[in-house]
């Protein structure tokens, strides 16, 4: 079968994804927009059921082509509407966002899709995103080490708590422990 090795020196089947998202053409009415995510929509959830391994969506600002701004709330809307397919982010651009929101919205979206969420994280390229909201390009690289610092605390901190909360329940005789627990955000 065709494939790359696997763990035990065997061969796994190919797997195969889609990379992209919903693009819409501006209308007086607005249906275009709705029409042009409806169908996008159907596509991946007929992805979906085809057995597509994931499906990664562009995040992209102030381009007049109809391209999705609202990548992590499209995959939401995605989560419930798959069951199978891996959803991620390539990329959600940190220099424009709140790290610490960020970081919920993912932990959200992990949640929401049942461990089934990747994050794509990066620092951005475009001018033309960068003059829309107001940050200098050149700003991007530190903009992006400190947001990536934040958002690895606030992740940290997450499972901190989580652990202490676990560890204090076992303790308390609350929930029984087990060697295989894992806590997710």
């Amino acid at each position: 079968r065709p494939g790359e090795r696997g763990g035990s020196g065997g061969i796994s089947p190919m797997q195969f994804g889609l990379f992209g998202g919903a693009r819409t053409k501006r209308a007086v009415s607005g249906l275009e927009d709705s029409l042009g995510y409806a169908s996008f929509i159907d596509y991946v959830v007929e992805a979906d059921k085809l057995g597509f391994r994931h499906m990664f969506l562009v995040e992209h600002h102030f381009t007049g082509h109809g391209q999705v701004s609202a990548s992590m709330t499209l995959l939401a809307y995605l989560a419930a509407k798959t069951r199978h397919i891996r959803l991620g982010t390539a990329v959600v651009v940190l220099p424009w966002h709140n790290p610490i929101l960020i970081a919920e919205q993912a932990a959200t979206l992990d949640l929401l899709t049942g461990g089934r969420f990747d994050f794509g994280i990066g620092k951005g390229y475009r001018q033309a995103e960068f003059d829309g909201f107001c940050i200098p390009i050149q700003e991007a690289s530190e903009r992006f080490d400190e947001a990536i610092t934040r958002f690895a605390a606030a992740c940290a901190d997450r499972v901190e708590r989580d652990h202490a909360a676990l560890a204090e329940a076992v303790l308390d005789g609350r929930v029984e422990a087990q060697d295989d627990a894992a806590v997710t955000a």
